[in-house]
């Protein structure tokens, strides 16, 4: 697509008009741009995929764990109540920006990484020696929650420190570290229950995760100082309709996005869709297509606009999500599982670019602006996949009709925010 026209509503790619910064910044030394390259842009890169590797691939495996859970150790327990496990985890990530994002901005990105990485295998090895409803929401839900609310702000962050141009591509890799772990935990955590039990299982995954936090504790450098002001709360970004709509997008997009993940394997269960070994490997599938859809949705995003990819993607999964009602076959499933797992790999990869590249005026107040909408986002998980299992004691359509009316309704959102920051123009990028 076009470039847009100069207007006042148009993105600039590297400075901000003053007048458009917020009143602490606009006597602040102006910004050099990015490098989008070299050894160290790229370095970063590499440490964020270690860490998504480690934060969403986990957060990605959890659906394994929530079959081996109802079925074995949490027999006793409902779906909905097995599920707050993996949701406080997973919303954990993003409400810990709360905490992260501000100490980011203040320049303890190092610290951040540090205690995240540590409450992240700490966690884990604790989960490993859990047998009771209540130990493991502790230890995996509330406590790794808390390290992973460390590690995701400051990962991102760094990175769109680095790159402008390329931000999208390079986004995309490293987020793309969230699918590969989404295939190699599963795929762990399978092979190793039967012959060694919950236990060790678990302990093997947190050796793995203890090596892939080598680079980002010892790798990751910020690239600009603190600003001058320190802020913790942005209140007028609220009044920018742009920033407001997508951050209401974010929130209903992320109540029914993450539903298929938590409840595939126990639909194909439930229905006798897939009942062998194959049905342990639908997560590894549908992770394996989201790391080709991180890298190719993030590289397309820098050519047609963040916003506009956002709205693309979350238009494909509601159809797709629609489209999972009438599935009741071996090969439908896995054409879903691919599918879905490729498109709504964008909507993950595309928020914090989205951030960047359009709603904030001045990178060195990242952090608050991502954290602003990393809470409605973190809130939406929080709540989404326990409202879905107690939809599902009334059936399967009901679970499926929410999952894609959430989605679509964050498209359309999007849409809104879109219109709202360069007007109806189609061709314009933003």
């Amino acid at each position: 697509m076009g470039n847009p026209p100069e207007s006042k509503n148009s993105v600039s790619e590297n400075v901000v008009p003053t007048k458009e910064l917020p009143p602490v910044l606009q006597n602040a030394a102006p910004l050099s741009p990015p490098p989008d390259g070299g050894v160290s842009a790229w370095v970063q890169c590499a440490a964020g995929f270690c860490i998504f590797f480690n934060t969403w691939g986990l957060l990605n495996t959890f659906g394994i764990f929530q079959a081996y859970y109802e079925r074995n150790l949490l027999h006793d327990s409902s779906p909905s109540q097995i599920s707050w496990i993996g949701t406080v985890q997973s919303s954990f990530i993003m409400l810990g920006s709360v905490y992260s994002g501000p100490l980011y901005d203040w320049g303890y990105l190092r610290a951040l990484i540090w205690t995240g990485s540590f409450m992240l295998v700490f966690g884990m090895f604790m989960t490993s020696l859990c047998s009771l409803y209540w130990q493991i929401l502790l230890a995996q839900g509330f406590f790794m929650g808390l390290g992973l609310g460390c590690l995701f702000t400051p990962s991102v962050g760094v990175i769109a420190t680095y790159f402008r141009k390329r931000l999208g591509l390079a986004m995309g890799i490293a987020t793309s570290g969230s699918t590969i772990g989404g295939i190699v935990y599963p795929i762990m955590f399978h092979r190793l229950i039967e012959p060694v039990g919950f236990g060790w299982a678990s302990r093997t995954i947190a050796f793995v995760m203890i090596f892939l936090s080598i680079l980002p504790v010892l790798g990751m450098r910020t690239r600009l100082k603190p600003p001058a002001v320190r802020r913790v709360f942005d209140a007028g970004a609220w009044k920018e309709p742009d920033f407001t709509l997508f951050g209401l997008a974010l929130f209903v997009s992320y109540i029914g996005m993450y539903i298929p993940f938590f409840y595939i394997q126990l639909y194909c269960f439930e229905k006798s869709v897939i009942t062998d070994g194959l049905n342990f490997y639908l997560l590894p599938i549908m992770n394996a297509s989201g790391f080709f859809g991180r890298v190719i949705v993030g590289y397309i995003a820098d050519h047609i606009g963040s916003m506009n990819a956002y709205a693309i993607c979350g238009g494909l999964c509601s159809v797709l999500l629609f489209g999972w009602i009438a599935i009741d076959g071996e090969a439908g499933i896995i054409a879903f599982c691919v599918l879905y797992g490729f498109v709504v790999a964008g909507l993950v990869t595309l928020a914090p670019t989205v951030v960047a590249a359009v709603l904030c005026p001045d990178m060195r107040q990242f952090g608050v602006r991502l954290t602003m909408l990393q809470v409605p986002s973190a809130i939406g998980l929080l709540i989404g996949n326990p409202v879905a299992g107690a939809i599902l004691k009334r059936g399967w359509v009901g679970l499926q009709c929410f999952s894609a009316a959430t989605v679509i309704v964050g498209a359309l959102l999007t849409v809104a925010a879109r219109i709202s920051k360069v007007g109806w123009g189609i061709t314009r990028r933003c």
